[in-house]
């Protein structure tokens, strides 16, 4: 899976970038600047995710959720070194549980979408797995010896689809259709702002283009999709 791909590239590279951390701590604010540390983080966001601009008639369901994690590097750009930017990759997954069913037919290939009656199913999802980039710009109550501290981080995040997938289950079967990568937009990108104390922060973050791409339409007319998410997010130094 991706995601198992990721964390195994994730954790074979961090010893390099502990020892580029430590030469940067030499090199970068040598005395008399200021004390020499950064906030580089490994990060963890799982977050509610409700839907915006719905299209007439698809209404929201369920518990829609995102998950992602991954690793940003820290820039300062003052002497005391708590003031700078991040920049980051990362996995994320979402799934969106509304009432337009995604169908596929087997012989042809062709997607199709209808919009379904609440109460005729269990469960109709939609989900998407993306690469991210955060980039954000960072003020925090750090120092040298304190490792629990006050942050306010705020930026965008950039993402670009990896996969998507349609679950549907009407209580008599279950089908899940992979490979739908057309249906989302292939790039997508959104404001964020979290804030916390030590590894716990409050987490917002505002979708601002299209989630879905041109070809997913009801009765000849596009369906547009954004999304507006409230979490959490842990970081780890």
């Amino acid at each position: 899976m991706q995601w198992r791909t990721f964390l195994i590239a994730v954790l074979t590279v961090w010893p390099f970038l502990h020892r580029a951390q430590e030469a940067t701590n030499d090199t970068l604010f040598p005395p008399p600047l200021g004390p020499r540390y950064l906030e580089d983080q490994l990060f963890f966001q799982f977050s509610y995710i409700t839907l915006k601009n719905l299209y007439p008639g698809i209404v929201q369901q369920g518990f829609s959720n995102s998950v992602s994690f991954g690793f940003i590097r820290d820039v300062p750009v003052n002497s005391r070194r708590n003031v700078g930017f991040g920049i980051g990759l990362g996995y994320e997954r979402n799934v969106y549980y509304q009432n337009l069913r995604i169908k596929v037919d087997e012989g042809t290939g062709e997607v199709s979408f209808e919009i379904l009656d609440p109460a005729r199913y269990r469960l109709n999802a939609f989900g998407m797995k993306r690469l991210i980039v955060p980039v954000e710009f960072r003020v925090r109550g750090s120092t040298p010896k304190k490792f629990k501290f006050w942050r306010l981080y705020a930026g965008v995040t950039f993402g670009y689809t990896l996969g998507a997938f349609s679950d549907y289950d009407n209580g008599r079967v279950w089908i899940r259709y992979r490979n739908l990568n057309r249906l989302p937009s292939k790039y997508q990108y959104g404001v964020h702002i979290y804030g916390g104390y030590a590894e716990l922060n409050a987490y917002i973050y505002a979708g601002l283009n299209d989630l879905f791409s041109p070809d997913v339409k009801v009765n000849g007319e596009h369906v547009p999709l954004q999304d507006l998410r409230f979490g959490v997010m842990l970081t780890f130094l």
